[in-house]
């Protein structure tokens, strides 16, 4: 994935040197300003809700139509765990607490940052939002395959039970 740059500068619209500034970063030839390609962060919670996992079936892309732990953008100001609480409540109609934290996830050429969360349940009953074609609860023993290359790992770090608390 080719990360966004910009052709001007949005100081003073001077067009960028492609690759003048520090590390090869677009660079301003006029008033020194450096383009930096900063990331997204997006939040996952990995939601036990009686005993059972609540996924939703993604209803945009990317990966339209596959199997996910509710998910999404961390808006700007947001505190990460109530940006993850949200996402749940936005895709699956239910209210969780998040308890700990699972990891931080990256790839190379890719501008996302996911960090996921472990939580359960608190009040409401699953049912598809507006950013999900459907919920499912599945027996942690029996996921269906999940959409997305850290998936994997994010739920196996689930089932090791480690308890690192999360943070505000």
């Amino acid at each position: 994935m080719d990360l966004p740059r910009f052709r001007y500068c949005p100081l003073c619209a001077t067009a960028l040197d492609p690759a003048g500034g520090p590390h090869g970063r677009p660079r301003c030839p006029a008033c020194h300003y450096v383009q930096y390609a900063d990331p997204k962060v997006a939040t996952g919670v990995v939601v036990e809700h009686r005993g059972q996992l609540l996924l939703v079936r993604r209803n945009h892309e990317p990966r339209y139509g596959a199997w996910s732990f509710p998910s999404g953008f961390v808006d700007a100001g947001e505190v990460i765990t109530e940006a993850a609480a949200r996402e749940v409540l936005e895709e699956t109609g239910v209210q969780v607490r998040i308890e700990r934290l699972l990891g931080v996830y990256s790839t190379a050429d890719d501008a996302v940052i996911f960090v996921a969360y472990a939580g359960s349940t608190t009040g409401g009953e699953p049912h598809a939002g507006a950013e999900a074609l459907e919920v499912g609860l599945f027996s942690p023993g029996d996921v269906p395959e999940l959409g997305f290359p850290h998936d994997a790992a994010i739920l196996e770090r689930w089932r090791s039970g480690d308890h690192t608390p999360a943070a505000p």
